[in-house]
């Protein structure tokens, strides 16, 4: 039994930073909140030909991602009588490949979630306080080293064209230039700061609540 629970104590210190991570990174690209900030920073929208506001183009992208439908990636300029599309086949093809990678990386941190969930409640009730403590400690340093590695590493751009031709990997032709302007390099760096304020946010809340779980019985007051 003593194998056993030093065994799901490291699974712990493990999954959360993964959990932390991974949740952080997925989460904050569905909502609308960090693509109205990077409009409105980077002024993207006016250089696109399409009378577009910044808020319709946040909107469109979050309902996107948040969505499980099958339906592709659209949005279309008013022009009276007509609504036009703006983003090309190939665009359409690149969003719905990368919400199946979100899709796909939200459940992998769902997953992280439910099994550091259900591995800090069995240590929890079994009196492992302490246990919890050193892993939980070990776990939060993992967390934002793990944190700070993910900026670092989106901030470098021979990172991003890897990732991108590794996991998406489909070239955009020269009137397909839309989607390039509007979520190309700029973007990581509101990506970054995002995913980063979410994640310190989300162990800050954990260790609250961590803290007030295991905190040692006090004798004297």
């Amino acid at each position: 039994m003593r194998k056993f629970n030093y065994v799901c104590s490291l699974i712990l210190a493990v999954m959360l930073p993964l959990m932390i991570v991974i949740l952080s990174s997925n989460l904050v690209l569905r909502v609308s909140e960090i693509y109205v900030f990077h409009f409105n920073d980077s002024q993207v929208i006016n250089e696109i030909p399409y009378n577009v506001t910044g808020s319709q183009m946040a909107k469109e992208i979050s309902s996107y991602w948040s969505s499980f439908s099958g339906e592709a990636f659209q949005v279309e300029e008013d022009n009276g009588d007509y609504q036009d599309p703006i983003f090309e086949p190939d665009e359409q093809r690149v969003m719905g490949k990368v919400k199946n990678i979100l899709n796909i990386e939200l459940a992998a941190g769902l997953f992280c979630l439910a099994v550091t969930l259900a591995i800090y409640i069995y240590l929890l009730r079994n009196g492992y306080r302490e246990a919890l403590r050193n892993r939980y400690r070990a776990g939060a340093v993992l967390s934002a080293l793990l944190l700070v590695a993910q900026g670092v590493c989106w901030s470098l751009k021979s990172f991003r064209v890897r990732v991108y031709d590794f996991f998406v990997g489909i070239e955009l032709s020269e009137d397909s230039q839309t989607l390039v302007t509007i979520l190309g390099d700029p973007f990581f760096r509101t990506y970054i700061l995002f995913a980063s304020l979410f994640g310190a946010a989300l162990l800050a809340v954990l260790t609250y609540a961590h803290y007030h779980l295991t905190k040692p019985e006090r004798i004297f007051y």
